[in-house]
């Protein structure tokens, strides 16, 4: 949903549960390499995938697969309350290999069961158990919720354009060239960039952007060098990593580091 951190729960390194977030550039379009699980506690807001809106009001869920490219505002921001878990890695993986191919390319609205779910599954991380029991009810609740889906938000498929967002995803830190991906793909390259934008709603050069600052945002987790960091995230200095991290996100690079420390 959104992507500042007012509060933040970092359980293990699966798993990350994010509450309430009132920072303005929280609500650009943005994506997660996490799969994201989240319910709306309060308000109402407008969640935007591929240029179609979707209402979501109180005590709905929603589910977001990663690098989905999606915006979500808020109507009143200071009546907008919302609990995010984001799982990463294996679970992600494992969850992602488990279901169909149209729930993996989109965002799903859930019902009021699996916002209960959410909500119980939020209140049993949060709280002091052992990681089998974490581990069993993340599981219990994942398999629940995707038996359960109602309403699935699909994505026009288009198997070129498939392959070429993985190829992006695989390669985001490497020089990429037009006229290559072009090539490679046996397409026009002005048709390229034209399909591209309709289905995902961004070009091909933002939408390796929001890689690279995805993963910068992985590794400032960890790592205290910021110029270190930069460049480890593909940016040519670190004058340019910053000015990207901050239009990205809202928040300078060392802003961010210190709010998930």
């Amino acid at each position: 949903m959104g992507e500042g951190l007012l509060k933040t729960a970092k359980l293990y390194d699966v798993i990350e549960v994010k509450l309430n977030d009132a920072h303005p550039h929280a609500y650009k379009p943005h994506l997660h390499s996490e799969l994201a699980i989240g319910v709306i506690e309060r308000g109402d807001t407008v969640l935007t995938i591929d240029g179609v809106d979707y209402e979501l009001h109180e005590g709905d869920a929603v589910i977001i697969m990663p690098y989905v490219i999606h915006n979500c505002q808020p109507i009143d921001i200071n009546t907008w309350a919302f609990t995010m878990i984001y799982l990463d890695d294996a679970y992600k993986d494992e969850l992602l290999a488990s279901i169909g191919q149209d729930l993996k390319i989109g965002i799903s609205k859930l019902g009021s069961m699996e916002y209960q779910l959410i909500k119980r599954l939020a209140g049993v991380l949060k709280r002091e158990h052992d990681d089998f029991v974490k581990e069993v009810e993340i599981i219990d609740c994942i398999n629940r919720i995707i038996d359960a889906i109602d309403i699935s938000v699909k994505k026009r498929l288009d198997e070129t354009l498939e392959e070429i967002q993985g190829y992006i995803e695989e390669n985001f830190l490497e020089d990429l060239r037009l006229d290559a991906m072009a090539a490679q793909f046996d397409i026009n390259k002005f048709s390229l960039i034209r399909r591209f934008k309709k289905v995902y709603n961004i070009t091909p050069s933002a939408y390796q952007l929001q890689l690279k600052v995805d993963h910068a945002k992985q590794l400032l987790k960890q790592e205290n060098d910021i110029a270190a960091v930069s460049l480890e995230a593909g940016f040519y200095d670190q004058a340019h990593f910053a000015r990207e991290f901050k239009k990205a996100t809202g928040m300078t690079p060392k802003q961010y580091m210190e709010s998930v420390r």
